[in-house]
């Protein structure tokens, strides 16, 4: 659950990171910083450490939250990450189980309907 001082952003960022086909909603400040200092996969580019620095700044009450959020899907395209404003359609969102230890959300693709044919 999501904190104030997470900073939340008006609207999330669905990311693929991992293997392909992951996709993980990120929709604060602090969920940004935390993927950009222990999952990112580059850690290095102008963008990167442009973004670094907006979290901190964001997180010290200096820049407004949106202003993170810019950051982050700057430096997604830097290092070559799939970013979008919405859910891609291909992909169905699976959420985690409640009591799993697991926050991240799975998408699986969704499966067209299979109609199975048997000779009489």
């Amino acid at each position: 659950m999501a904190l104030v001082t997470d900073k939340i952003w008006s609207d999330g960022v669905y990311m693929e990171l991992g293997k392909h086909g992951e996709y993980r909603v990120v929709g604060s400040t602090r969920e940004a910083q935390d993927i950009l200092l222990y999952r990112w996969p580059a850690q290095g580019g102008d963008a990167f450490r442009y973004a670094l620095e907006t979290c901190a700044s964001v997180l010290n009450d200096q820049l407004p939250p949106d202003e993170a959020r810019h950051a982050l899907v700057l430096a997604a395209e830097e290092a070559g990450i799939f970013v979008a404003d919405r859910f891609p359609r291909h992909m169905t969102l699976i959420l985690p189980d409640p009591g799993g230890k697991k926050t991240d959300m799975k998408p699986r693709p969704k499966k067209r309907s299979q109609r199975i044919y048997r000779r009489p």
